[in-house]
């Protein structure tokens, strides 16, 4: 039996891309089915290190967490702080 799996929180974006992009990475090729950098649907950086298509295809950073530092300035006060 396969799982279909969908990661988007939003339509674009370098956060959502590099998400995509350690999911693609640590799921075995023969259960990944497609993935994309949703980034390159926006005009709008978020993030700096985001994932890049080259020639088709992407990696993920081998920088710690996600690989990507978010642009605070771009992405506003947060809505909720959980202290």
């Amino acid at each position: 039996m396969g799982i279909g799996m969908t990661l988007e929180d939003s339509w674009g974006g370098d956060i959502t891309t590099a998400a995509i992009a350690h999911l693609a990475h640590s799921t075995p090729e023969e259960f990944r089915f497609t993935s994309t950098d949703v980034n390159s649907y926006v005009t709008v950086s978020t993030a700096d290190g985001a994932p890049q298509r080259v020639n088709g295809f992407m990696s993920a950073s081998t920088a710690p967490g996600l690989g990507i530092t978010p642009k605070m300035d771009v992405l506003g006060k947060p809505v909720v702080v959980v202290e």
